[in-house]
Order: C-alpha cells, then structure tokens, then sequence
C-alpha cells in the first residue's frame, strides 16, 4: 500500500468546482506542515472525474490524499483518518497540476521501510534507507552495552569494597569464602529488592528463602540422598568392567632352553560380571532405609522454610508494631512541644507556678523518653528483620503497613449513645472467621506438620537399617562371570615390530562366592572354574589350562562385630522412637498454645480498642476544658501522653494478634491456613 500526503495550490480552481466534484477544500490554519506525513485534512471523492475547467482561486487549498498504489486509483489506507478519494482521472490531474510554479505539493510515500519528500522547488526526494536504522540500531546497541559495561564496573568497585571490608572486619576468615559469599550477582539481587518499591510479608519471604544459608543447606542435602539412593539403587544389577593389556617384555635367558633373553608381545582383554544372587535383604533394605532418608531429607527442608516462615513473620510484625509506635510518639512529642514551650513562658511571665512547670516539663520529658525507647525498639526490631534478608545495617528497606490504626479504632469504637458491637469490625478483622475447633486443627497438624512426618521417615530409616544389620547373619551368594581372549607370540628384538600382532585364543572364568556368619564364625565358599588361553609363560607354553577349584575358608569368632552392629541399631530405632514421641508432643503444645494466644490476642484488640477510645475522648474533653481555661497544661499533657501509651498498646496487641495467626500457620503446618495479608502498596 503506498500512501501519498499532499499539500498543494492552485492559480485556476474555484471552491464551486471543488464542491461539484465532491472535493471539500480547508483553510490554511489546518494545512499539513511541509516536513510532516499526517496531522492534515482528507479529502473524499465519488467515482466520478474532475471538471476539465476550473475557476481561479486566490486563497491556497492544502489536501492531504492517501492514495493507492498505480496512476489512477486513490484508496483509503487509513494512516491519516480523514476523508478519501476513491478515484481521480489520470489526463484531469496533469492538466491541474501542469504548472510548476503553482504546484507546492508534499508527497510522503509509506511503502517498507523507507519514506519518499518531495518539494516544489527541486522535486528532491529524500529516502532514510534502511542502511539508517540500522546504523540506529548499531547504536543504540552500542549505547547498551556502553550502559551495561558501566553498570557492571559499578558494581564490580562496590563488591571490591564489601569485600575489603568484610576482611578488615574478620581478618581471620577464609579469603576464599568471602569471595564466593560476596559476588556481583548477589549484591544485583540486593540492588534490585531494594529499589523495587514497599514491599510486603510475602515478598520478604520470597527474599528470605532465597538467600537462607540454612535452607540452601537443606536443599543439597535433599540432592544428597538422592544420589545416595541411586548408588544404592545401582547395586541391585550386575556389577560390569572391562580389561584392556597390552605388554612388551623378555624371558629370562635359558628359559625353554632358548639361549639369551626372549623378547614377546603380549594381548588380551577381559570383561567381568558380577551379580549378587541372594544378600539377606542387604541391599534391597539399604535401597529402602536411603529412600527415606530422602523423604526425611524433603520434610526437614520443609521445616527449614516453615521456621524461616514463622520467624520472619514475628520478625515482621514487630517491626510493624515498632515503627507505627515511634510514629505516634513523634507525632505527639512535635504536637506537645508548643505547649511546653508555652508554659516556659507562661512561667517566666509569673503566670503558672513552679509546681505547674515542673509538672509540665516532667510529663514532656517522659514522653521523650518514651520516643527514644520506641525509636532503640524499632532500630532492634530492623536488625532482627535484616538478619532473615541478608542486608546489612546500612540497607533501608520499605515495608507497606499492614494496618491503618484509625481504621481499627473506627470499626471498632463505640458511638455516642450506642452499644459495643453497634458498627461492623475493622478492616484487619474482616475476612478471617472464627477460628475452627481444637480437634480439627489437631487433626490437621497430624497430617501437615513436617516435624512429625521427619521423625516418622527418620523412625523408617532406623527400622530398615535394624534389618540391614541383622542381614549380616543370613548367608549371601555372589557369581561372578569373565570372559576374553589372550595371545602372545615371540618377536626378534624389542625394538622391531615384527611379529607384532598375537593371535587372540579365548579365556573365560565362573566363581561362586558363598559369605555366611555362623554365630559369629565367618565361613566362607568359592568355587571357581578357570579356562586359560595359551601363553608363552605355560608350561610347554601353546597348551591351555583348566582349572576347577573348591576353596573354604572357616574364621574362628571373627564376625562378633554384627553382634555389636545389631544391637546399636536396636538402639537408634528406640532413640528414634522417644524423638517422635518428643515431636508429638511438641506438636500439640504448639497447636494448643497458638490456639489459645489467638483467642487472647483477639479478646484483647476488642477491648484496647475500646480503652483506646475512652482515652480519646478524656483527651478531647481536656483540650475542652484547656480551650476554656478550666485545668492547666499539665492535665492536658497528661491525657496526650496517657492517649498516647494506649496507641502503643493496641500496636502491641495488634502485634500479637497477627503473631498468633502465623503461630496457628506454623502450629498447623500451612503456610497459608490464616491470611497474613492485609495490606496495599502505596
């Protein structure tokens, strides 16, 4: 499609012309810029041709005109949304614009991916060809990398300086661990979870669990029993190798009579299998005891995450209480600030007695004080929260609150002349029920807690380990197969190759190995059939051999070891026993504890709330009272800070109130059995 924009002016047309052929001309003020290609006004035709004679025209018509590919036909194309001519007669358009002089016309060509203008002086047509865009892309590639190199010197400096710091502060520590612990790519990650805005529990949590040095430990010792389940698994099937030799050497001189050493050349090649044809359960039970281990090893990382879990969550709840705490003192130290400096001057001008003044300045001192506890408590409470993220004291990280506190007071509070529980609950308690029975979160810690299902796959292991030690009493069997071929032959010296190429005869031997632990006494079976090749070093060397052996070998009280073996895993499997008991038990502790502190903690927001609101309206009574000269600063100070105090414990209680919902979360087993969300990023 090939669309042409122009802007032309005519010394001979007429708007009545213009009408008649359906063509609607515009004013200057819409006119399309000459270096432009859309932005003008489109003019639309019928079929029909233009007027052969036209009317002068003194004031200029600018048109722009998508056109169709071809001399004659003009066609919508929609890059400019205006009007179309359909048609126009090729003879009519260059008797209209034969003239030159009077022709300014502006003609950008889409067509790919290049651009055609054209002026009315010199008919120049410019092309931006694609030899341009892609020198463009040469350099914005070029910039990139430009940016990339810089971005990568950057944090190169800054990972050459961590770790000249982390050696100036632990010059004992392996050089090689601070290298590896300390890399470009972690300090990009670090980079880029700081700047990527508020950030809330669950992306924390996504934080933690990625650079968790515990939990990256529990997940290579999931890799690590998986492999050891897979050498176990190996022994099941036959044992198989293969021989390669290849051997130059010399007889002793006088060797079969032959004066003066013998030089030979020797090859052969062997391939053995070996297949355990009865252990007493040894390795089939070992290919049981590591397989859980590896679902032990699977639990114990979920127990890893689910600990992380909860600690960050605790972690991240008192970071909350802590910092909306230090707000509420700060704002109310800079509000009471005013009026302590007022009774100074009340107090220089023999206003207010001493009494009063040191009255006043007690009550500010101790809400300053309480500022600077809440500030260390809040400093404490972000380094407790760093520790899961692995950011240093210097990171400032932004944490979306969780709750607005005056929307927990509105939602809670009692109205004027009403009764507790007039209007719906608070925004923090919405969506989350009543909590279910003890029974049924009992029930549902037994199938979800990992604790309980890693001391029961630990209790597993021990159990087929007691059998893989009492197998050492049972008879074992092995057979072993190997067959190959030999040849040597004599060659005239060492250094020639003559002779060089032996011819191979095949070899082959069967054994049966039979092990068994008689009461202590091992006794041991081998029989073993032989079938040698012919080789220079034989007897009248050329001639096979065949041999058939039964050998026995009988040890007095040498296996009084298994003995020893059994009964210590007897005694794992009851060390084992009381850990589960012990996990048990825990369990239930955990889940009744959580239960009854999320009972507590919801009794006790209902009613600090309501505490909360008794304290505002002392307080807006007192700035009555204040406003009409009825009590001293001193009173009004006092219920500020006691207003104050009790904003501070409704944080805590709403700190513990979440608390024990991740408590229920852990206790349970499921991440997600309470919701812990309840913020919005701003």
């Amino acid at each position: 499609m090939v669309v042409v924009c122009l802007s032309f002016s005519w010394a001979h047309a007429s708007e009545a012309a213009a009408s008649a052929s359906g063509v609607t001309p515009v004013s200057e003020s819409s006119a399309i810029p000459r270096s432009g290609t859309s932005g003008g006004v489109v003019l639309q035709s019928d079929t029909q041709s233009l007027p052969q004679a036209v009317s002068p025209d003194p004031d200029q018509l600018p048109y722009e005109v998508p056109l169709s590919k071809g001399p004659t036909a003009i066609s919508k194309t929609g890059t400019s949304g205006g009007m179309v001519l359909p048609s126009i007669n090729q003879s009519l358009f260059e008797e209209v614009f034969s003239d030159p002089d009077q022709r300014v016309y502006e003609v950008p060509i889409t067509e790919g991916p290049g651009a055609v203008s054209t002026d009315a002086s010199g008919a120049i047509i410019e092309i931006p060809e694609q030899k341009e865009n892609k020198n463009l892309g040469k350099r914005e590639k070029a910039e990139q990398s430009a940016r990339n190199e810089a971005l990568d010197q950057v944090f190169s400096q800054q990972v050459d300086e961590m770790r000249a710091e982390r050696i100036r502060e632990m010059p004992y520590l392996d050089r090689v661990y601070i290298r590896t612990n300390i890399t470009p790519l972690k300090i990009q990650q670090k980079e880029e979870f700081l700047s990527g805005g508020t950030k809330d529990l669950q992306e924390l949590i996504s934080r933690a669990i990625s650079v968790h040095t515990q939990a990256k430990a529990a997940h290579e010792n999931i890799a690590l029993y998986n492999r050891r389940m897979l050498v176990a698994f190996r022994k099941l099937f036959p044992e198989a190798s293969l021989a390669l030799n290849d051997r130059v050497g010399a007889q002793d001189a006088g060797t079969f009579g032959v004066d003066g050493p013998s030089p030979f050349h020797g090859k052969d090649w062997k391939i053995s299998l070996k297949q355990p044809i009865f252990s007493g359960g040894v390795l089939w039970n070992t290919f049981l005891q590591e397989k859980a281990s590896l679902e032990a090893a699977n639990k114990q990382y979920d127990k890893t995450l689910g600990e992380l879990v909860y600690d960050l969550s605790r972690a991240y709840f008192e970071y909350q209480r802590t910092l909306q705490t230090a707000e509420e003192h700060r704002a109310a130290v800079e509000k009471m600030k005013r009026f302590a400096d007022m009774s100074e001057e009340k107090f220089n001008a023999k206003i207010i007695s001493e009494i009063e003044r040191l009255n006043v300045q007690s009550l500010y001192s101790q809400m300053q004080f309480d500022l600077e506890s809440a500030n260390q408590e809040l400093e404490i409470a972000k380094l407790d929260m760093q520790k899961y993220l692995d950011l240093s004291v210097n990171d400032q990280i932004k944490i979306a609150k969780i709750y607005d506190l005056d929307e927990v007071v509105q939602g809670q509070e009692i109205p004027a002349g009403g009764v507790a529980g007039a209007k719906p609950v608070a925004d923090v308690f919405k969506g989350v029920g009543k909590a279910p029975e003890l029974s049924r979160l009992i029930d549902l810690s037994y199938g979800h807690r990992p604790e309980l299902q890693v001391e029961a796959a630990k209790l597993q292991a021990a159990r087929l380990g007691e059998r893989v030690r009492w197998g050492e009493f049972l008879p074992k069997a092995f057979l072993t197969y190997d067959f190959g071929a030999l040849g040597e032959a004599y060659r005239p010296s060492l250094d020639t190759t003559i002779g060089d190429d032996p011819n191979l005869k095949k070899q082959w031997r069967l054994m049966l190995e039979m092990n068994w632990n008689l009461g202590g006494n091992k006794v041991n079976y081998t029989y073993d059939r032989d079938y040698k090749a012919p080789s220079l070093s034989a007897f009248a060397g050329g001639t096979n051999s065949f041999t058939r052996k039964n050998v026995w070998d009988i040890g007095i009280l040498d296996g009084l070891d298994a003995f020893v073996n059994v009964k210590q895993a007897e005694v794992d499997k009851l060390n084992q026993v009381v850990e589960l008991e012990k996990a048990e038990k825990q369990v239930l502790q955990d889940v009744k504890q959580a239960y009854y502190d999320y009972q507590k903690s919801v009794i006790q927001v209902n009613s600090t709330v309501k505490r909360l609101e008794y304290r505002k309206r002392l307080r807006d009574f007192s700035e009555h009272r204040l406003s009409k000269k009825e009590i001293e600063l001193s009173e009004y100070l006092q219920a500020e800070s006691d207003l104050v105090r009790e904003k501070a414990e409704l944080h805590k209680a709403l700190k513990e109130y979440f608390t024990a919902k991740a408590a229920l979360n852990h206790a349970v087993g499921i991440r997600n059995f309470f919701s812990l969300e309840t913020s919005q990023k701003k």
